[in-house]
Parts: C-alpha cells; structure tokens; sequence
C-alpha cells in the first residue's frame, strides 16, 4: 500500500518549495490509488503557533491538496502532531537504551561548545569525542535525574547506501558522522529521531521530500537499523532556483502560496506551474489538468537537477487558465479580487478576459465601463457620431455596431484607422482596449442595468460640449 506524507512546520505561510513537496507527494498518492498524510511537525516551541498551522492548512486546501489522514481530521495513527506524539519518542529511546544502542549523554552546552572548538582548531571533524559512551557503564543509581540527553552510538557497520528514486544510489561512511543525539535534555526529539518514528508509526512507504533532507538519510537510516523497522524507499526532490540561480527567496519576490493567490493567480494554475519544476509531462504539454497529472505523474519523470522559478512564464500559464474559463466561474473570482459586483460584470470579464494575466488586472481592463474621460476629439466627427446614435440607438450586437460604421463612413468620409481610433476614444474616452463590436454593445446594456454606467450617447454628448 502507498503511503506518503507530507510534514510541514507551521512557522509561516507555505512557502512554493513546501508546496511542490506536497504536490509531488499527493500526485504520486493518487497515481498509486495510496493514502496522502499530512503530519505537523511543531517540535520547535519557539516559533511554531496554532495560527501558522492553519494557514498553512489553509494554503494546502486552495491547491486543492485534500488529505486522506491528518491532524483536523484524524485517522488510524492519531495524533498527526509531533507535539502530542513526545510520550512516544521517550518510549522508543528508552527501547533504544535498553538495546544499548543510545547512551545518556550529560555533556553540557558549554562543554560540547569548547570540544567543538578543539576539534576545529585541530582540524578534525566536529564529532562527540564518545566521552559519555565510554563511562556509560559508570552511570550512577540517579544517573536519570541528571540532566541529560540521549545520544546514538554509531556503530562500526554504520555505512548506508540508499537507492532514491530520483538520484539513484547515494553512500555515507560511518567516518562522517559522529554520535548524534535523539532526545534533548529538555526532553524533546530532535528532527531526525521524531521523523523516523512518526514514518514507522504512520506506515509510511515513500519518503518524498527537499534534498536539503538528504543529508538527515544517514542518520535516519541508522535508527531504522537500530529498531529493526523497515526502512522506507527515499526520493529527495531538487530545489527551486530564483532567476539568478540561487535559492529561491524573499529578495526574488513573493515566495509563499498565500502571497501569489492575493495577487490574483489561480490555483489550478499554481498546481500547474509547481508540477512542472522539476517534473515533464510525457508528451511535453506545458498546461495541464490534475486528472492528466495524476495519470501521468511518476518519479523516474522527476529531474534531480534544480528547478528555476520563472514569474513571466507562471504569469503566462495563469493567463492561460483564465482565458481558458467561462465568465460564470470567473465571475465570483474577479468579485472577491477587485470588489465590484454588478448586472454587467459577467458580460464585461466575457468581453475582456483574453487582455488578462492576473485576477486583478480586471479592474484595469473594465476600467472604460466603469469611469469616462472625455478626450479631445473633433466635434464635427462627434457630432455625427452622436446623430447617429440618436436616431438608430446605441448598437447592441456585433452586426449593429458593423452598420453603424458603414453608416459614419458615409456621413464622415472616414474609414479605417481614422474612423475606429476617434471612434474609440469617443465610447471609452482610451485608446485602447476590446473590438468595438464587443465593447460597445457591453457599454450599451450596462448603461441600461447600471445607472453608473454612461450610456454611448452620453459620452459621445460629453466630446461636443
């Protein structure tokens, strides 16, 4: 059975890395008809808050990320917060003492900060000198009064070789890595031991995660040993590059799910763009739906190479989803976005969406509906304009719009540029935006459900005075 999960911190809002983890992790879950787990992993006390735990719940469902166990809802391995599961980590570290494996340590701050000194200045690597593994067998009656933490002995087959699904075969040396500790002497696990125990406990298959974890495998490996568990299959994913090739991160822009959704992208589009760093479509498609990612989504397709941030083609891609909508489902989007809710809208974002990358954008581009300047442009040409609009009405449609042209044509003895621009100017007061055939007849119906809309007459009136 398929198991993953995905394990978030909650010190902020998602970041696009976290949220890529996840999305590989829930494609593969549903490509494998598995289970996709989220564990909350709030062992750090000093900056993890119940606050940052929701939002980042909260970012996960606008991807659409819906999870099969986790903390709200529960599941067969409850609870999904490393907060509530430290009972636990005690219990398997004394199972480790027990197994002579993990070892008291009462080294203090101080002291381990000074040996680490020592060993720089020596130029040997900054591994615990084994000091409380060698007087283990001294420890007194009280020894578990003291304060102490619980540190692994490595032992000497401690080499690990692990074939990850997208790196293929990686190898660690016993020779680098020193004693490391499980438990701290203030009682909490350290990352490395708590996530072992929660993926054991949890049943969890496939690891899949940042490469920036792939340095923790040796540990982790090792404690899997220790406790004769089996150990899980490991993908360490890329990372994500900002356009000069390094991390991405605040200085590139905004880097977080919530800080791209406030400024107006969508979240199919996101799940789009975020599967494709690092992951390519067996057919080279650059737009996608989820169906046709979980259908396709598999490891060996996965680039251990890092992946580049683009914000012009995420932009790109956005626009895409937008144009591809229909006006009804855009509607509530471009409402909640720029806050103007009117008979006319669903007619307006039909006329303009094509102009648009971005969700707030709309209040740009409806800007001609919405407000009037009057430009300058020759009265006679506005005379005429206005004549007409008096005696056939503003047009409606496409093909009256069409024969009002043909009809100023005769009456100005213009015709191409030097029709349609003043044309243009005298209905939306710009010199750019929609067809004429399209913006017009919008113009028309929502000056007759919106009194804050100037009809065509109106504006055309407005070019004489």
């Amino acid at each position: 059975m398929t198991r993953v999960r995905f394990a978030p911190s909650p010190t902020g809002h998602l970041h696009v890395g976290g949220a890529r983890t996840a999305i590989f992790n829930w494609l593969f879950a549903k490509h494998h008809g598995g289970t996709f787990i989220i564990r909350v992993e709030d062992t750090d006390q000093a900056r993890s808050t119940a606050e940052s735990e929701t939002m980042v719940l909260d970012d996960l469902r606008w991807l659409g990320l819906l999870w099969d166990e986790g903390p709200d809802i529960g599941g067969p391995h409850t609870p999904y917060r490393q907060s509530e599961r430290v009972n636990r980590y005690a219990a398997v570290a004394r199972e480790l003492l027990d197994r002579g494996v993990v070892y008291r340590c009462y080294c203090t701050e101080e002291e381990l900060e000074a040996k680490r000194k020592e060993a720089e200045v020596a130029g040997r690597p900054p591994h615990y000198d084994l000091k409380c593994w060698i007087n283990r067998r001294t420890d007194k009656g009280n020894a578990e009064q003291t304060p102490h933490a619980m540190r692994f002995h490595v032992p000497d087959d401690g080499d690990v070789t692990i074939d990850d699904l997208i790196r293929g075969e990686v190898t660690w040396k016993r020779e680098s890595l020193g004693d490391f500790i499980l438990i701290r002497s203030d009682g909490h696990p350290t990352y490395n031991f708590s996530v072992v125990v929660d993926d054991h406990d949890m049943e969890i298959s496939h690891v899949i995660r940042a490469e920036e974890h792939l340095t923790n495998t040796h540990r982790q490996v090792l404690i899997y040993r220790a406790m004769e568990w089996a150990v899980p299959l490991f993908a360490h994913v890329s990372l994500i590059l900002g356009q000069d090739r390094t991390k991405l991160s605040k200085r590139h822009g905004a880097t977080s799910v919530t800080a791209y959704a406030e400024a107006g992208f969508l979240p199919d589009a996101m799940f789009n763009y975020l599967t494709m760093l690092g992951w390519s479509a067996p057919d080279g498609r650059d737009v996608f739906d989820r169906q046709y990612a979980i259908e396709n989504f598999t490891l060996d397709r996965v680039n251990s190479a890092p992946a580049v941030f683009d914000p012009q083609k995420f932009e790109w891609l956005n626009s895409q989803y937008i144009h591809a909508m229909s006006a009804a489902v855009l509607r509530p989007l471009v409402v909640h976005s720029i806050g103007i809710d009117t008979p006319w809208l669903e007619e307006a974002i039909d006329v303009v969406k094509t102009s648009v990358h971005l969700l707030p954008q709309f209040l740009e581009v409806l800007r001609f509906v919405t407000e009037y300047s009057t430009p300058e442009i020759d009265r006679a040409f506005a005379s005429a304009v206005a004549a007409d609009l008096r005696e056939h009405g503003a047009p409606h449609d496409a093909d009256a719009v069409k024969a009002m042209n043909e009809r100023l044509k005769k009456a100005t003895g213009l015709k191409g540029k030097e029709l349609f621009m003043p044309l243009r100017l005298a209905m939306t007061g710009m010199d750019h935006g929609p067809e004429l055939v399209r913006a017009i007849p919008l113009l028309a119906r929502a000056s007759e459900s919106d009194p804050g809309v100037l009809s065509p007459l109106a504006r055309v009136e407005q070019c004489i005075r």
